[in-house]
C-alpha cells in the first residue's frame, strides 16, 4: 500500500464522526493491508518460482546442447565408421577385380594354348596318318619285291618272327622263323637274303 493511500485513509477516518464508520473504515484498511501482504507474498513466491523455472530451463538448455553435441559426435563417429567400411569394401572390390582380370588373362592364355595344342595334335595326327600310309606302302613294296609274307604269332610278347618266302619262278614256298632274342638284326637280315637267293 502506498503512502498516499494511507494518508487518504487517515483523512477519511478523521472526517467520520461515528464510531461505526471508523470501525468500518478500519476494517477496510486492515483488509486492504492483508490483501496487499498476500499479494506481496504471492508475488515473491511467483518470482521465486520463476527463478527456479528459469534455472530448470537453463539446465534443460544446457542438457539439450550437451545432447546435441553428443549426437553430433556420435553421428561423426558413425559417419567415420561407415566411411572406413566403404573404403574397405572398395578395396576388396578392386582386389576382386584384379583377381578377375588375372583369371581372365589366364583363361585367354589357356584357350590360346588349347588351340595351339589342338592344331599341333591335328598336325601330328596328319603326320602320323601320312607316316602310316608311307610305311604301309613301303611294306607293300618290300613284300612285293622280296616276296616275303609275314605271319603273326599267337603270343604278342613272343620274340619270334615268322613268315613265308614265295618264289614265283619255281613256285616254292620257304617258311622261316627267327628268334630275335638269340639273333641280331644283322644276322636275321643276312638269313633272309640267303633264303631269297636260294
Amino acid at each position: 500500500v502506498s503512502k498516499e493511500n494511507i494518508e487518504v485513509m487517515d483523512a477519511l477516518i478523521g472526517n467520520f464522526t461515528l464510531y461505526d464508520d471508523v470501525n468500518k473504515v478500519y476494517d477496510i484498511l486492515q483488509g486492504q493491508r492483508k490483501l496487499s501482504l498476500l499479494c506481496e507474498e504471492k508475488e515473491a513466491s511467483a518470482k521465486q518460482s520463476i527463478k527456479q523455472l528459469q534455472k530448470q530451463v537453463e539446465g534443460l538448455e544446457k542438457k539439450k546442447e550437451g545432447l546435441l553435441a553428443q549426437n553430433e559426435e556420435e553421428k561423426k563417429r558413425e559417419n567415420d565408421k561407415l566411411k572406413r567400411a566403404l573404403q574397405e569394401v572398395n578395396s576388396e572390390v578392386k582386389s576382386f577385380e584384379g583377381e578377375i582380370a588375372k583369371l581372365q588373362e589366364r583363361k585367354e592364355a589357356l584357350k590360346s594354348e588349347l588351340v595351339q595344342t589342338e592344331e599341333s595334335n591335328s598336325s601330328d595326327s596328319r603326320a602320323a596318318v601320312e607316316h602310316e600310309h608311307r610305311l604301309k606302302h613301303e611294306l607293300s613294296l618290300f613284300a612285293h619285291i622280296s616276296n616275303i609274307n609275314w605271319t603273326t604269332t599267337a603270343d604278342d610278347s613272343s620274340s619270334e618272327i615268322r613268315g613265308v618266302i614265295s618264289k614265283t619262278e619255281k613256285g616254292d614256298l620257304n617258311a622261316f622263323s627267327f628268334d630275335t632274342s638269340k639273333m641280331s638284326k644283322f644276322q636275321i637280315a643276312n638269313k633272309l637274303w640267303e633264303a631269297m637267293d636260294d
